[in-house]
């Protein structure tokens, strides 16, 4: 990954990338191309794709931009470029996009001990909806994590119900097309290690649910390489969930994407919109300290 700008924290080394090809890192990809661990140096991401990756805009009203381009993921195609970086900041710039035609500027920062923030700023230069409908947008962002043992994500839906342990849930898919999530619940009664999270999931039979976090989404983890990749979602009612156990691949080990989706009921010409997140990458600790991070996050 030399030639990349980096991003380091006493945790983990960063590097980012805009959607050109670089080494083994493909063309399309944009965001995180490698998040290394100090503690393991094992990536926690495909090193061929990335994460945080701007990857797919969906407009209702708007013909798909495969049927102008031959292919789905308009942000991948269209140019894009590291507009300006130093040691604790990268911004992405992609400019007006030639089909959906929305602009994007995409910062990543460092904080200490352990967090990297991204702000997504987005600005729409032409309606795609009828006009007496809402613009109702959304744009999906990708993180293709390399081969974790646990391919789940878990969360806790409802933040503040019960105590810090109850209602948990461990979250994934049968399959990349699966049309339902499948849901199982994290015991309540002790913390338990991060191999005890798998038992868990093993033991019991799933619900299906169309959507485990409801309209909004606050965070989820997931564990990696002995890490845990905490992402954590400011103003939650602007994101939800995406997530596939395979969407990087099956062999040799499926190859997870643990995705977010920002979302705008009726994205107005003109005005910029912004989204911010912040991911947290550290040793598991359990999940009363994934939510003293949840909340020193939201109320910071």
């Amino acid at each position: 990954m030399n030639g990349l700008p980096q991003l380091k924290t006493r945790s983990f080394l960063a590097f980012i990338t805009d959607n050109s090809p670089l080494g083994i890192h493909r063309a399309g990809y944009n965001g995180v191309a490698s998040l290394i661990p100090w503690r393991t140096g094992n990536n926690l991401l495909v090193p061929f794709y990335a994460g945080l990756n701007y990857e797919l805009i969906s407009l209702p009203g708007l013909p798909p931009y495969d049927e102008a381009c031959d292919w789905k993921f308009e942000p991948r195609c269209e140019p894009m470029h590291i507009e300006a970086a130093d040691e604790d900041r990268v911004v992405l710039v992609q400019p007006e996009t030639s089909h959906a035609h929305v602009s994007a500027r995409i910062t990543f920062t460092t904080q200490q001990p352990h967090y990297l923030h991204q702000r997504i700023e987005l600005q729409f230069h032409r309606r795609f909806c009828a006009q007496d409908e809402p613009n109702v947008f959304s744009a999906l962002f990708a993180s293709y994590i390399h081969a974790p043992a646990d391919l789940h994500i878990y969360t806790k839906p409802d933040l503040e119900a019960g105590g810090d342990l109850d209602g948990w849930l461990g979250i994934t898919r049968e399959g990349h097309g699966a049309s339902t999530y499948l849901c199982r619940p994290l015991p309540a009664e002790g913390e338990i290690d991060p191999s005890a999270h798998l038992e868990a999931m093993k033991r019991q039979e799933p619900t299906a649910d169309q959507s485990p976090t409801g309209e909004s989404l606050t965070f989820y983890y997931g564990l990696c390489h002995e890490e845990m990749f905490l992402m954590m979602f400011k103003r939650p009612e602007k994101f939800r969930l995406a997530y596939s156990p395979c969407g990087a691949g099956q062999e040799p080990a499926w190859n997870p994407a643990w995705d977010y989706v920002l979302h705008l009921d009726d994205a107005r010409l003109g005005t910029p919109y912004a989204w911010d997140l912040c991911l947290a990458v550290k040793p598991y600790a359990g999940r009363a300290d994934a939510l003293t991070e949840v909340r020193d996050y939201l109320a910071g």
